[in-house]
């Protein structure tokens, strides 16, 4: 009798495992997506609205593009830059860790009709409406005006634009708020920290120079990753988003992964 009471025991159970089996895995939730298009371009409304110190988006446009920088490593601070094929921007969220909501290579659709668009040290930014000066977006405010389509994606990134300091210098507004690379440089700063506690504006300013001795400033934030990390050595390559403060050049790193090479001392590179 033990025997058949234990084959009556394991029966219920072979068959809940047989049901589980049959359902499998849930099924994924499909991926967002919109119908939502642009209607135009990011460099057309630079063009429209990009000297103008604040004016307030009332007509229905809609721009589209990728995140290309949000602040994963903290030197990107309550913002992200979309870039489409023409330019990029800054857009302006009240949110820490926006690269959970936002991450690089999404593709976004925005609705600026009720948003504003603005100047911070000449650098457009499009944000909330204000008095007179753009307010950082809410989370719920996001919500309304931005439109994911797909999932964030490698290949919806766009290669970075491969420049010289030279060509940031002759057209600095240019390529602002979007993804550059510069090869062949290397740090004036060897040995110091990316950015040292108690700087002015919570960030440090960190050179990086090519063979004829143009500079670029690099600006990093006190509460990026890699702040207290020591600046190598040697020639390498950037890539990261440019901005513009008061008519001077800002690179940002958006994590340390931008930071490549740099693997020989800039002596030894020289008396080649």
């Amino acid at each position: 009798m033990k025997t058949f009471r234990n084959i009556f025991l394991i029966l219920p159970v072979l068959a809940l495992a047989g049901l589980v089996s049959c359902v499998g895995e849930p099924e994924k939730p499909a991926a967002p997506d919109t119908d939502l298009k642009a209607n135009i371009t990011i460099a057309d409304l630079i063009d429209r609205f990009g000297k103008i110190s604040y004016t307030d988006l009332d007509s229905a446009w809609f721009i589209e593009g990728v995140v290309v920088g949000n602040d994963i490593a903290g030197n990107i601070y309550k913002k992200i830059y979309l870039q489409d094929k023409t330019a990029g921007i800054d857009i302006e969220i009240e949110m820490t860790n926006n690269h959970h909501k936002y991450p690089i290579g999404q593709r976004l659709v925005i609705s600026l009709k009720g948003l504003a668009m603005g100047l911070y040290g000449g650098q457009p930014q499009i944000a909330g409406q204000g008095n007179d000066v753009v307010q950082r977006l809410y989370e719920p405010e996001c919500d309304e005006h931005f439109f994911r389509k797909g999932y964030a994606s490698a290949a919806n990134m766009p290669q970075p634009i491969p420049l010289t300091i030279n060509d940031i210098n002759f057209r600095p507004n240019r390529y602002v708020g979007m993804l550059v690379r510069i090869d062949s440089v290397h740090f004036e700063d060897v040995g110091l920290t990316f950015a040292t506690a108690g700087d002015a504006g919570n960030g440090s300013n960190r050179n990086i120079l090519d063979k004829n001795n143009n500079s670029l400033v690099c600006r990093n934030s006190t509460y990026a990753l890699f702040a207290n990390d020591t600046i190598p050595d040697g020639y390498g390559s950037v890539v990261g988003i440019l901005g513009i403060y008061n008519g001077t050049p800002q690179f940002y790193f958006r994590d340390k992964n931008d930071i490549i090479g740099f693997d020989e001392s800039v002596q030894e590179n020289i008396n080649r």
